[in-house]
């Protein structure tokens, strides 16, 4: 029988969703991607339901969770984390995230390797991620500045599309800025994790690094045809590591789902 229980944790004004199930005794946290929520593992939990209490929470700016600032960090992260620990009774956990959730997953790890027993990550950003680069160093002053003035966004998607028609700006991005400067919670959540990124950036040689010296198994699920993830990076970083498995699945980026479920019902953990 599904059991999922629902609730808010307090952090420094902020009220954090939870969805938590499972009658594990071990406890996994799952961060959700960019655009999603907690809801988005509810497919995973026959095969993690019998192994772990899991706990996955909106992210700010999503889903229900109530979060009055204009971005959030590290610290934040790691205290809600803390805070879902004490109230599971768990000592140690593991951590799952996909895309968005993977790159917060990896900015913490050196933070939480001491009580870290496994590390899941589903469509990894974060790693090399095609088109990230320009939102990673942009420098903060620009964003914020960029903030305000898209705060009335007619012209600007105006603009979008005549770099759209002079084939200036790619299909992609401009699907995707037309849909987040639409409406002013999707713009707050776009620059509300767009100031974050900084707090999360680890780089390439410090995670390999990261990866190889702390032993915790590492699982590492990729989509077969998923363009925005730069597999071969991943592939290279993963090389030579025992503690390390990279595992294909069919279809594109969004790999949370049945095939995934079925994966994770295989390994033994």
């Amino acid at each position: 029988m599904k059991t999922t229980t629902s609730y808010y944790l307090l952090h420094r004004g902020a009220r954090v969703h939870c969805l938590q199930w499972g009658t594990g005794k071990r406890l996994l946290i799952a961060l959700h991607g960019f655009g999603d929520r907690a809801r988005l593992f509810s497919v995973l939990e026959r095969p993690l339901g019998e192994r772990y209490t899991v706990v996955a929470f909106d992210l700010p700016f999503h889903g229900k969770t109530e979060w009055p600032y204009e971005t959030f960090d590290k610290s934040d992260m790691l205290q809600i984390i803390e805070q879902i620990r004490l109230r599971v009774g768990q000592e140690r956990l593991s951590l799952m995230g996909f895309s968005f959730g993977a790159r917060i997953a990896q900015g913490l790890l050196a933070d939480v390797l001491p009580r870290l027993e496994r590390l899941f990550l589903l469509a990894p950003d974060g790693i090399r991620t095609p088109g990230m680069w320009w939102a990673v160093h942009t420098p903060l002053w620009l964003r914020r500045r960029l903030r305000k003035w898209v705060q009335h966004p007619a012209k600007w998607l105006r603009a979008v599309s005549r770099g759209r028609r002079l084939r200036l700006v790619p299909l992609l991005v401009a699907q995707f800025l037309r849909f987040h400067l639409a409406r002013p919670e999707r713009r707050q959540r776009v620059f509300g994790c767009w100031l974050a990124l900084d707090s999360f950036y680890i780089r390439r040689r410090a995670l390999q690094v990261l990866w190889a010296t702390s032993g915790v198994p590492i699982v590492v699920f990729l989509g077969s045809t998923d363009e925005t993830i730069h597999r071969r990076t991943v592939q290279k970083l993963a090389r030579g590591l025992p503690n390390v498995q990279v595992i294909y699945l069919s279809g594109g980026h969004r790999i949370v789902g049945e095939m995934l479920a079925e994966q994770l019902a295989q390994i033994d953990f």
